[in-house]
C-alpha cells in the first residue's frame, strides 16, 4: 500500500506554472491515476485515495526529489513532479480529499 502512485503521475506534467491550483494541477495526473483518483494503475500501484494524505505528500517529495521508486516509477514521477512546489503538491492533496 505504501508503493504510492506513479502518483502524481503523470503527476502533473509541467503544470506549476499555473500556481497552486489543485484542480488543475491534478488533471494530469488523472491521465494515470483516474479522474477520481481511484484508479490502480497498471493493476499495481494502489490508488491514491486508499493512501493517506501524510503519505500521498511524503511520496510526492521523495519523488520529486528522485528519492522514491516504487514500483520502477520513480524516472516518470520526477519527470512529471519537476517545477512544482510543496504549495503545489500541498494544492493536489486537497484537491484528492474533495474527490
Amino acid at each position: 500500500m505504501k508503493k504510492f502512485l506513479a502518483v502524481c503521475a503523470a503527476a502533473c506534467i509541467g503544470v506549476s506554472a499555473f500556481g497552486a491550483d489543485g484542480a488543475t494541477l491534478f488533471k494530469k495526473c488523472a491521465v494515470c491515476h483516474g479522474a477520481k483518483a481511484d484508479k490502480v494503475y497498471l493493476n499495481k500501484i494502489p490508488a491514491l485515495k486508499s493512501i493517506s494524505t501524510a503519505e500521498r505528500l511524503q511520496y510526492m517529495k521523495e519523488y520529486a526529489e528522485g528519492k522514491r521508486n516504487a514500483y520502477g516509477q520513480g524516472a516518470i514521477m520526477k519527470i512529471n513532479l519537476k517545477g512544482l512546489t510543496e504549495e503545489d503538491f500541498k494544492a493536489i492533496e486537497s484537491y484528492i480529499e474533495t474527490l
